[in-house]
């Protein structure tokens, strides 16, 4: 379902249905609502993933697993608690990684480089260790700032603007107004527009 707003000149189409979360465990396994969850979140667990001892090289193929199995299992998942699908992530990330070095242990025999990666992984599973709260915090500042770039399509360039030069650059509105030649209204839902479909797309995975 979508909404139609109005602002001065400005007439803008958005898609305000559901959370991109509720999308997907319905949606069609190549599809845009995927691609959206693939271009969120790969670069995120690629990053993690380099960051274990050993494993670098071999980043890009276990993000890819890790989405595989978010593929497989978003259908099933239950929000629980604040924080519980990025907790859900890691723990899947987790388990991509140990299950991977299993089979490198049986095939190669266990170097220290894999025991620095077993630790690092032990650490990253402690839900109120450093590296979790590393990882919560990242991972809302990466969908934050991804989902902004994702959504920004789905507004005029003014109100865009509006909403970018007052909300995230902190212009006085008045200034923003002037410049846009729009009213100061106009600038104040721009604001409440982006961030009330921020917050419908990131329902569920930022919380």
């Amino acid at each position: 379902m979508a909404q139609r707003f109005v602002s001065g000149n400005e007439d803008i189409m958005t898609d305000t249905s559901v959370s991109l979360l509720e999308r997907l465990k319905y949606a069609e396994r190549d599809g845009p609502d995927w691609r959206r969850m693939h271009d969120i979140y790969t670069p995120l667990v690629r990053k993690w993933i380099r960051r274990a001892p050993g494993l670098g090289h071999e980043a890009d193929d276990l993000a890819q697993d890790v989405l595989v199995v978010v593929v497989r299992e978003i259908a099933r998942f239950e929000r629980q608690r604040e924080g519980s699908f990025r907790a859900w992530l890691r723990q899947i990330t987790i388990n991509r990684c140990r299950s991977h070095m299993k089979r490198r242990n049986r095939q190669f025999g266990k170097g220290a480089r894999l025991n620095a990666a077993e630790e690092f992984l032990d650490q990253l599973e402690d839900p109120t260790g450093d590296l979790a709260i590393q990882w919560d915090r990242q991972h809302d500042e990466h969908v934050f700032r991804t989902l902004l770039k994702l959504i920004k399509a789905d507004f005029t360039p003014v109100t865009w603007s509006a909403f970018r030069r007052f909300a995230l650059d902190g212009e006085p509105a008045s200034h923003v107004a002037a410049d846009l030649k729009i009213s100061e209204n106009s600038v104040f839902l721009a604001k409440s527009r982006v961030l009330k479909r921020l917050r419908t797309e990131a329902a569920g995975l930022i919380d």
